[in-house]
């Protein structure tokens, strides 16, 4: 039920109720602007796309708590969620109603912050700006994101290509690792595994027989302490296990014995490896020792890309590479590496010749063909 009335001081009142059948009403100092918002009110009922305009009133900061606490998270990503709103969004949005915030102002935050952080990582905020006001939508507290209006244009990402190690770049970072560290960049080089998953790695994950190695777990920093948790997105694989490889493992068990919790690796203290340490006390000493500078590039991510590279050039494809790696989409794997894979172009030519012989063989026609 909707009506407009005029009012003894002269103004128009509009008022309406809604699917609940709550009254709402507004004044104008027209009829026509009065009939024009109750038009636009009713037409928003019908298409369903209605919202009360006073559900916007609560604020970002006191919202985005209670998305926070709805996640199923693990405690890893909690706690980085948990960072980026304490450091990039909440010092911006926190006291402004959910209704208020405009795409306008999104776009001026993300100008800001790409003064001060790189690109990913802003992509990254705006995404977890766009979560928060996306479930604000589907509670019905505002009508539509204004994260994804067209105004609003996250910092583009140059897409760095990426040049791996060669062999005695690789050799050399390895040999420059302690006796009791020494197996780590070499199941990093040899199977492509993260750092994480190399720190979770067990002696029942190696699979000497078969010639397999398995990925069920990682090793995490939460709170600045590491913790087991699996793979990331939960995604365990199976890799093949190079003889160079299972060597390494096979001495390194022969002169550290697992404990209980079989980890094949452990810290000075016995205890789970953390990355922190281990970046800063032996894997950047080592690199200095190879005469390799101690960089973002360099960390230990680059040993994942030695390996990508072997494989791409033996003719490995895409799609087993992905599965190695525990990419999710070999799409990913494809962009990133696209660059690396060998020329086809002599292979093809090879392939069909093998199929159809030498040329000469088409030079002479049979009478049949003649006429």
């Amino acid at each position: 039920m909707a009506s407009i009335k005029k009012r003894p001081n002269g103004r128009w009142r509009a008022r309406y109720r809604d699917s609940n059948n709550k009254e709402h009403a507004s004044h104008f100092d027209t009829r026509a602007a009065a009939q024009q918002w109750l038009d636009a009110v009713t037409a928003d009922l019908v298409r369903g796309t209605y919202v009360d305009p006073k559900a916007g009133k609560v604020t970002f900061g006191v919202f985005a708590e209670q998305w926070l606490a709805s996640q199923t998270f693990d405690d890893s990503s909690r706690e980085a969620v948990m960072s980026r709103l304490r450091v990039h969004l909440l010092p911006r949005f926190s006291g402004t109603e959910l209704r208020a915030i405009r795409p306008s102002a999104i776009q001026a935050w993300l100008r800001g912050r790409q003064e001060k952080c790189a690109p990913t990582y802003v992509r990254v905020q705006l995404a977890n700006l766009s979560a928060i006001l996306g479930a604000a939508v589907d509670d019905g507290l505002i009508a539509k994101n204004p994260c994804a209006s067209r105004s609003v244009r996250a910092p583009a990402v140059e897409q760095k290509l990426i040049i791996p190690w060669g062999h005695e770049r690789t050799a050399a970072v390895i040999a420059a690792h302690p006796d009791r560290y020494r197996a780590m960049p070499i199941v990093a080089a040899g199977c492509g595994l993260r750092q994480g998953e190399i720190f979770g790695l067990r002696a029942e994950d190696v699979d000497f027989l078969r010639h397999k190695l398995s990925v069920r777990q990682q090793v995490k920093l939460v709170g600045g302490k590491p913790r087991t948790a699996p793979p990331k997105r939960g995604k365990t694989r199976e890799i093949p296990l190079p003889e160079s490889v299972a060597l390494a493992l096979a001495e390194r068990l022969r002169a550290v014995p697992a404990g209980d919790d079989g980890l094949i690796f452990k810290s000075r203290e016995n205890g789970l490896m953390n990355r922190s340490y281990y970046n800063t006390h032996i894997w950047k000493p080592a690199l200095r020792v190879a005469g390799v500078a101690p960089t973002r590039e360099n960390g230990m991510h680059a040993l994942r890309h030695f390996y990508a590279s072997v494989l791409l050039d033996a003719g490995e494809n895409i799609r087993a590479l992905a599965d190695y790696l525990g990419h999710s989409d070999p799409g990913f794997t494809l962009r990133v590496y696209t660059h690396l894979m060998p020329n086809s172009e002599d292979r093809a030519r090879r392939a069909v010749d093998a199929v159809l012989g030498p040329p000469a063989d088409y030079s002479r026609t049979t009478g049949a063909e003649k006429n």
